[in-house]
């Protein structure tokens, strides 16, 4: 009982125009489709082609719903010539796709230009004569399919669209085959669509009404590009062959055009379903003009993703040169200090030692631009082995030691007994250490330094403490960001990069560490940790 009250009750609802909203959903669907993909890359040959069948397909479903909605004999006539017309030109975009897939740039032979071009164009003027459909035979109703006389002209045009869509799909199958697996996968699913689609669309809509006079299907044409849609939608989705982002805003697009053309089904009266369908079209257009300005915006990232590389690459070679020349000076002054050619005078070697320091100083600053772009890149390499920590920290001490006493500087250390091993790049971890301990000295114009080193419940625990010029709340906001500095970092440190802290945090992060830092505020010094986990 209750289901017969609800089958009554959907009965009653005013749902008249489902054939036109099945129309509305398959243009919203095959247009945003089409022109996604056509805009993914405007110069593929396979974009234009999947465009122009998502048009073909688009005029299809329009004249297939138009062909009954008449009164007039006449007009019904000239609806169902068009019908056969946009079905040629659907049968040949078809093709044209399946023959051109997947590539970019494709040269047409000589027979498709001129042999088979021809023969369409031919079958579509013929579409448009009495010499396929002849006459409407009996009454015509709006609503209601008529029947119609068909000429000699329906057996060329059968011949036609069979070969036009058995021909591309017989082709696209030997292409899918020579494929490798994973584009096989995405292949499949757009050919179970389109042989799915054409089945239903040659046998419903051509071979029962034209041979059988059997026409109960036909207001039900637009529902059969669906599974063309979907399987093409599902395949872009599942294999991720677009933008999300660009697929995001595309089903939005699409999700509204339904929602503002579904309003149709509820039209009582012509002028609404008019007023309705007008609304639709805008929506429409406006989700067109959506996906393309969401398309240039992807378009525009990959350029500049583009250029960031060519930069970056540039980037790499000057400073390698760079980093050449000064390793090459910094071997000389090196010699010349360790007396090599001989003992300088008092004047000479103070002039050598401030080159070395010099060319020591330039080294670094061009290390720390590589390695900052080798972390953007992702390209950093590690040579992770087991390590000592405590024994690798006790040699930058004492290098960093005089550095801090030649600054008149206090210079403590707390570091306890015991083991402190890890896995990790000793390398890259040196560097690290090296880095906030030089910080600290730059960064105190008087006071001390003290360097910690603990272990408590597997973890390492490693510090330095400084008396400098502290931290604000922005520059804890900056210190670990790419080129960020403190408010005082260029008055104290011209040199200052600001990559040194960056690159520091991912070293540490790439070997599951922490690090951070603390400070009262300005002027009142800054501690700086760097936690790893014990081997």
């Amino acid at each position: 009982m209750i289901t017969n009250q609800l089958l009554d009750l959907l009965k009653n609802l005013p749902f008249k125009n489902l054939d036109l909203l099945s129309v509305g959903v398959t243009i919203a669907a095959i247009g945003i489709l089409g022109f996604v993909i056509y805009l993914s890359d405007k110069k593929s040959v396979t974009n234009k082609s999947f465009l122009y069948l998502a048009i073909s397909a688009a005029f299809w479903s329009i004249f297939n719903y138009a062909s009954y909605q008449s009164n007039s004999i006449y007009a019904t006539l000239i609806l169902l010539r068009l019908l056969m017309f946009s079905a040629v030109w659907f049968a040949f975009s078809l093709f044209q796709l399946l023959y051109v897939f997947p590539k970019k740039e494709f040269k047409f032979p000589v027979w498709y230009k001129f042999i088979l071009t021809p023969v369409v164009i031919g079958v579509l003027v013929l579409t448009l004569t009495h010499l396929v459909f002849s006459s409407i035979v009996g009454e015509v109703k709006a609503g209601q399919v008529a029947s119609v006389a068909k000429g000699p002209g329906i057996i060329a045009f059968a011949v036609l669209v069979f070969f036009l869509v058995g021909g591309g799909i017989y082709n696209f199958i030997n292409k899918v085959i020579k494929t490798n697996k994973i584009e096989r996968k995405q292949s499949m699913l757009v050919m179970k669509g389109i042989i799915i689609t054409f089945t239903l669309i040659i046998f419903l809509n051509f071979i029962l009404p034209a041979f059988l006079n059997i026409y109960i299907f036909i207001p039900f044409g637009a529902f059969f590009v669906f599974p063309f849609v979907a399987f093409t939608g599902y395949a872009i989705y599942k294999h991720k062959l677009f933008n999300l982002r660009t697929a995001a805003v595309a089903g939005l697009t699409f999700a509204l055009s339904i929602v503002s053309f579904s309003e149709i089904i509820f039209a009582q009266d012509i002028s609404a379903v008019i007023y309705r369908s007008s609304v639709f079209m805008i929506v429409l257009i406006i989700s067109f003009l959506m996906n393309k300005f969401v398309q240039t915006i992807a378009e525009q990232r990959e350029q500049l993703q583009i250029v960031n590389e060519q930069q970056t690459n540039l980037l790499n070679f000057i400073t390698h040169q760079v980093k050449g020349f000064f390793t090459k000076s910094k071997y000389i002054f090196s010699a010349l200090v360790e007396g090599d050619y001989g003992r300088l005078e008092d004047k000479m070697e103070t002039a050598v030692k401030e080159g070395l320091r010099s060319d020591n100083e330039g080294i670094d600053m061009v290390q720390n631009v590589l390695s900052a772009a080798n972390i953007k890149r992702g390209t950093m390499e590690y040579n992770i082995a087991a390590m000592d920590l405590r024994h690798l920290i006790l040699d930058v001490v004492s290098e960093q030691k005089k550095n801090a006493e030649a600054k008149g500087l206090s210079f403590e250390t707390d570091i306890r007994e015991g083991d402190y091993n890890i896995s990790g790049d000793s390398f890259q971890i040196k560097n690290v250490i090296k880095n906030l301990i030089d910080n600290s000295i730059k960064y105190t114009p008087a006071g001390k330094i003290t360097v910690s080193l603990s272990k408590n419940n597997g973890k390492i625990l490693f510090s330095v403490k400084d008396t400098g010029v502290g931290l604000t709340k922005e520059d804890k906001e900056k210190l670990f960001t790419e080129g960020g500095k403190g408010k005082n970092s260029q008055k104290v440190n011209v040199d200052s990069t600001g990559f040194g802290l960056f690159i520091a945090k991912s070293i540490v992060e790439a070997h599951n560490g922490r690090i951070w830092a603390e400070s009262e505020g300005e002027g009142k010094g800054s501690r700086f940790f760097v936690e790893l986990a014990a081997a």
